[in-house]
């Protein structure tokens, strides 16, 4: 890394943010530097420097923990849930007889499940901009309240074209739900905190599909409901959604430092303590050398092409799972239910890989990998295993629910290892966008004339994926290891033989000016 690399002063940062500091170690100079508060644009920098010298005690930063996690995380969690229960609702309209209801054939169906990535997909990077430039709480209140609405009007929809786009409009919505929340997690945790946080905000993707198999269960039931029992499962869960986007508005701050549950003092150790994660915090100031310099990164492509071929297996698990699962042999009712092990395996490995990812340093490359090699198994069985074998091949789909682990540690990586909000963004929107490109391929695999052959070409199409999605994870992490190798025989070349704790805090300082990883000497990958 070049002086020119190191200096985060340069004179594009002074312009867009105000703040010079001083980072070559050749000068033998304190890295703190002067620290110039000359723009709104990083939020909470102001509190960050007014108390400088300030440390807080861990007793303090439990306190200040504890209140996150209970005005925090339960908003988080549930908006996630309702974003993937509301998407998958087409699984269970599919089951309760929805495609003859809007009087569409197997392949126009799969159109369907398609037509909401794309729309995710053209509003994936203006929705985060969105967040970034506005209040983040009024924001995806008002997209949640309006999402709602789109998914309880699908029951009005009677034909292909109208289906179609309904699911447009709900996917362009979404868009900003999932990136967003990931973008916005370590606004609020610590990175050691933000493994377990994260994974168990997306495990309540599992957590509505118990809800949504039983809800649907339920509904099944229902005989003197006036609508299609499938038409009224759109009903009810949208209906809901609409109103948790009041509650969002209402509850979800755009920050610590205007979070009304914490005190002045509260506010502070709040953004002392993300101020850790060496990756500063939200800056509403959109960098287009950001973007170039995420365009350069090698970690966007293999983290983009993970997802695209993670995302092919989650198009066919996510909207055909019912059809799946009916397909070896189980009526409606027993199919609803034999769906929900999966999302129990999907919510135990992303808690427990979040858990030891956050608790081990280094770990979260490892937790990738496990769950990947979990799904390859998983997917070999379903694609080999006899046809005979109905309960075994059941239980290998049910372990398909790791798939999330890898991804969700995906976006993880780029919450510990990406600095600068804007870069940040931007890998993001581009994960997203393999996201969406799988899941768009994805549901055309699954050939309705292969149902009672078990859809090998959808199996097959799952393990090609899983296989592919750990070659480029691993990639991913003996990268990340070579730079932090790289990195250290650097400094130890410069004669500056730091201590953890020392180099961590300059980075922390730099970090905070809305530094890239690129631009900062002492950031360091967290594997």
């Amino acid at each position: 890394m070049s002086k020119e690399q190191r200096q985060v002063g340069i004179e594009s940062e002074k312009d867009q943010i105000g703040v010079v500091v001083d980072v070559a170690p050749e000068d033998d100079r304190d890295l703190k530097g002067d620290i110039v508060l000359a723009s709104h644009h990083e939020v909470g920098l102001d509190l960050y420097t007014q108390n400088e010298g300030y440390e807080y005690t861990i007793e303090e930063s439990k306190s200040v923990l504890r209140k996150i996690d209970l005005r925090i995380l339960p908003i988080f969690c549930l908006t996630q849930g309702l974003a993937f229960l509301d998407k998958t609702a087409i699984n269970y309209g599919n089951l309760f007889g929805m495609k003859a209801g809007v009087n569409v054939t197997s392949s126009q169906f799969s159109w369907f499940a398609s037509a909401f990535y794309l729309g995710y997909l053209v509003s994936a990077w203006p929705g985060n901009i969105l967040l970034q430039k506005y209040n983040t709480g009024k924001v995806m209140g008002s997209i949640c309240f309006v999402w709602g609405i789109i998914c309880a009007c699908t029951a009005a929809c009677h034909n292909f074209a109208g289906v179609l786009i309904n699911r447009l409009l709900l996917g362009c919505l979404e868009a900003a739900v999932t990136p967003g929340l990931g973008l916005m997690t370590p606004l609020w945790w610590k990175l050691d905190e933000i493994p377990v946080r994260h994974l168990t905000w997306y495990s309540f993707n599992g957590w509505a599909g118990i809800i949504g198999g039983l809800v649907s269960y339920g509904i099944g039931h229902a005989t003197g409901s006036g609508i299609p029992t499938w038409a009224l499962i759109f009903v009810v869960f949208g209906s809901f959604t609409s109103l948790w986007g009041i509650i969002i508005l209402l509850f979800l701050p755009d920050s610590p430092a205007s979070a009304r549950f914490l005190n002045k003092d509260q506010k502070v150790v709040a953004i002392k303590r993300v101020a850790e994660n060496r990756t500063g915090t939200k800056n509403t100031k959109f960098k287009w050398e950001q973007v170039g310099e995420a365009f350069k990164d090698p970690k966007t492509y293999c983290l983009f092409l993970a997802s695209v071929a993670a995302q092919i297996p989650n198009g066919v698990v996510t909207n055909f799972s019912s059809i799946i699962i009916s397909g070896f042999g189980f009526n409606q009712l027993q199919t609803t239910l034999l769906d929900i092990p999966s999302s129990v395996l999907q919510i135990i490995s992303l808690i427990a890989s979040g858990y030891f990812a956050g608790k081990f340093k280094n770990s979260r490359a490892i937790m990738m990998f496990i769950g990947n090699a979990t799904c390859i198994i998983a997917a070999c069985c379903l694609t080999y295993a006899p046809k005979s074998q109905t309960w075994g091949r059941l239980v290998a789909f049910w372990f398909t629910g790791f798939a999330s682990v890898g991804f969700s540690l995906g976006m993880v990586m780029i919450t510990a290892n990406v600095g600068g909000y804007t870069k940040r963004q931007t890998m993001t929107a581009i994960n997203f966008v393999g996201y969406c490109i799988g899941n768009i391929a994805g549901p055309h695999v699954v050939i309705g004339e292969e149902k009672a052959l078990g859809y090998p070409t959808a199996t097959k199409a799952m393990l090609a994926g899983y296989t592919v999605k750990t070659i480029f994870h691993v990639f991913l992490g003996i990268y990340m290891l070579y730079w932090n190798r790289r990195w250290d025989k650097e400094a130890k070349e410069r004669g500056e033989e730091l201590s953890e704790v020392e180099r961590a805090k300059k980075a922390e300082l730099i970090g905070m000016t809305d530094a890239t990883e690129w631009n900062n000497p002492y950031f360091r990958y967290c594997l």
